[in-house]
């Protein structure tokens, strides 16, 4: 996960470029027409379409005399907006969202996530991911592969818990372990596989949400989601929330604050990782009891 998230990348560069021609009271046609390039291209190096024209950015640089260390910050965002990282190869089969949830995990210093109903992909165990990825075939693609797409969740994961991995937090609302997303046996092989992780894995923290408990201001919580902080951009942050058809990401803000502070108070709510981890263990061994112990 150390490479740069190319999509948070190319989202910073499209901001960077608009300061600029802010600062120089720039309107977005006479710089195209200034540096020479159709303006739909300055359109989509702005929005953070893939692949910025790095010739594009160099120019514009030259043109608005921008200094040595911003320029170098600007075109390092030009280079690693363009990486194909390895989620890329194999997006179609393992599914456009996960492979967008697997550039957004890259090069992050830290992952902090809200699951309401699943539990994250980022710690399924392979049996809970099949189940679920097979359970809605309606809604994949024809090109979609679930055992691709079970891999990729695994190899996420493996990312995620390598030496150089983020500091992952989770809050886990009680629905996602009571109400069960899959066959007994596979709910409660997933929740010792949290209980397990967070024994081996000390940047790992899980609290539970209990479902009876009262937040702060009386939140009202709608979506699952996902907020990233990066190595590579000081103070760079990406949220993204979970709906049903596709996900919405968030880079600016005025946008991400909102979720900061709801995160703020939902973390409050919820239980001590300890009393969480006994929570989950009780939790598992109500659904498939293992012989000499007790809930």
């Amino acid at each position: 996960m150390t490479r740069p998230s190319p999509y948070v990348r190319r989202r910073w560069l499209g901001r960077e470029i608009k300061r600029l021609r802010d600062e120089h009271a720039m309107p977005a046609e006479k710089l195209a027409r200034a540096v020479g390039f159709p303006r739909q291209q300055l359109s989509a190096l702005e929005n953070g379409h893939l692949g910025p024209d790095i010739d594009l950015v160099s120019v514009i640089c030259d043109y608005l005399a921008v200094g040595v260390k911003r320029r170098a910050a600007i075109m390092d965002a030009a280079t690693d907006g363009w990486a194909r990282g390895w989620w890329m190869a194999d997006a179609q089969r393992m599914g456009l969202r996960q492979a967008t949830y697997a550039d957004l995990e890259s090069g992050a210093e830290s992952i902090t996530e809200y699951a309401l109903a699943l539990f994250p992909g980022l710690l399924q165990t392979t049996a809970f991911a099949d189940a679920r990825l097979r359970s809605e075939p309606a809604r994949h693609t024809e090109t979609f592969d679930p055992a691709a797409a079970v891999a990729a969740r695994a190899h996420r994961q493996q990312l995620l818990l390598a030496a150089d991995g983020p500091r992952y937090d989770l809050l886990l609302d009680e629905i996602a372990i009571r109400r069960c997303a899959a066959e007994a046996h596979i709910v409660a092989d997933q929740l010792r596989h949290l209980i397990d992780v967070c024994a081996t894995h000390p940047t790992v923290t899980i609290q539970v949400l209990p479902i009876g408990i009262s937040i702060k201001g009386h939140s009202a919580y709608k979506s699952a989601y996902s907020i990233y902080r990066y190595r590579a951009t000081p103070n760079s942050l990406a949220v993204a929330v979970d709906t049903l058809t596709n996900d919405v990401i968030y880079t600016e803000m005025e946008e991400v604050q909102p979720y900061l502070s709801l995160h703020s108070r939902l973390k409050a709510a919820s239980l001590a990782p300890d009393l969480s981890i006994r929570l989950l263990r009780d939790a598992a061994q109500s659904l498939s009891p293992i012989e000499g112990v007790s809930a």
